[in-house]
């Protein structure tokens, strides 16, 4: 009896053992061809499902990582006054985030400090709590700038025709304290808080446009070319975008519904200084830098994009405010100063500027006077189709894309 329960256990590990076997020869079976079957009968193992070799496209990917990815050791931040521009400012906060600035610094014009409550209520908001908003009240008092905002109205060239009328002009305008709140956020956000290393001083109707993103991406990858070897600052030239024959107010975004600029740049310029060489600033748009010293003598350290380096050759003119070379191939400022025919006729003669002027207006407001100041007073269409500021919000700020969906009728 006990042999005969000696021999079925035998039989029995026998059974067990060799059911074990055939489990594991299986399942390396189903493993190969499983291993084989991810390949999708791939002949030439160097190549991946797009027919481009696989390190190839591992570099591919690994490039545009590191460039998504790509930081720098500075700041760059931004200086706007804004008045009676809710339509407009958000979207334009919106962008140069995306553009690489850090922060936006508003100071609202408003007499009633319109844009407190907006303010209040993003403090936890993923971007808009990167915006900080003053009003002009808690500023650093004016001490009233030695320049008019209507610098760029002029030609700044003495041998125009127009230059001894546009003098005369100059010399009715109010002084615009504009140049002040500047100077209060460079020293309020650059000399102490944040300490910002760049600061760039626009409008909320200007727009930084990359004509080349294959090259640059953002604002950083520019200075880092353009600005921070050098020092001092770096000017901009407009681009004038038209109304694109628009009577009235929509609601869209403003680089969606204006889309035809002019043909060349604008000899008008901003400017992006870096703030341990700024001095103050000279009008809306140009600015006093620390001089540098070429060969023993003091050269004005002021640079514009027609190359790394180069010289901003107008720096010296009475105003500083142009650039009559319009370097136009790394980056422009987009200036929708116009959009629509009823915007504008509001914007300059019912709203007048930071220095309440009207001056460009006709009797009771209701246009603009014609043959009178510069040419770019008088608003323009549009001539030429360019939607890049509109694909670079979309693709980087994507709920913008929804607009596309929308008719224009007015």
């Amino acid at each position: 009896m006990a042999k005969r329960l000696q021999s079925v256990t035998i039989i029995t590990r026998s059974f067990v053992g060799l059911y074990l076997v055939t489990c594991i020869w299986s399942f390396t079976k189903l493993s190969k061809d499983a291993d084989s079957s991810t390949s999708c009968h791939d002949d030439d193992p160097t190549q991946s499902l797009t027919g481009q070799p696989r390190d190839l496209l591992q570099r591919r990917v690994s490039f545009q990582h590191q460039m998504e990815t790509k930081s720098y050791n500075f700041t760059a931040a931004l200086c706007v006054c804004v008045k009676d521009a809710e339509a407009y400012f958000e979207e334009f906060i919106d962008y140069h985030l995306a553009m690489g600035f850090s922060n936006v610094y508003l100071y609202d014009d408003s007499p009633n400090f319109e844009l407190q409550r907006w303010y209040n209520h993003t403090r936890a908001h993923p971007d808009y709590s990167k915006v900080e908003v003053m009003h002009l009240s808690d500023a650093r008092k004016p001490k009233g700038s030695s320049s008019s905002s209507k610098e760029e109205e002029s030609n700044d060239d003495d041998d125009n025709q127009q230059s001894q009328n546009n003098q005369q002009q100059q010399e009715m305008l109010p002084v615009d304290p504009q140049t002040d709140y500047y100077e209060d956020c460079v020293h309020r956000f650059g000399f102490n808080g944040p300490r910002h290393d760049y600061f760039a001083f626009i409008d909320v109707d200007e727009f930084f446009v990359l004509v080349d993103e294959s090259k640059y991406r953002n604002i950083l990858d520019l200075l880092q070319d353009y600005l921070v070897p050098f020092g001092g600052a770096l000017t901009v030239n407009w681009m004038l975008v038209g109304s694109a024959n628009k009577s009235v107010y929509a609601p869209l975004p403003i680089t969606k519904r204006f889309q035809y600029r002019d043909e060349k740049a604008h000899f008008v310029i901003k400017s992006i200084v870096k703030t341990s060489d700024y001095l103050g600033h000279r009008n809306p748009h140009a600015v006093y830098v620390r001089d540098v010293v070429v060969n023993g003598t003091n050269t004005s350290n002021i640079h514009t994009t027609a190359y790394p380096g180069a010289n901003h050759k107008y720096a010296l003119t009475p105003r500083g405010a142009t650039d009559k070379t319009c370097p136009s191939k790394v980056v422009l400022l987009y200036h929708y100063r116009y959009t629509s025919d009823k915007e504008y006729i509001f914007k300059r003669c019912t709203r007048g500027g930071t220095d309440g002027g009207h001056y460009w207006c006709s009797d009771g407001g209701q246009g603009i006077r014609q043959g009178y100041g510069p040419q770019h007073i008088q608003s323009i269409p549009g001539s030429v189709f360019d939607d890049k500021a509109w694909k670079f919000l979309t693709s980087h700020v994507p709920k913008y894309q929804m607009y596309d969906s929308f008719e224009d009728f007015h």
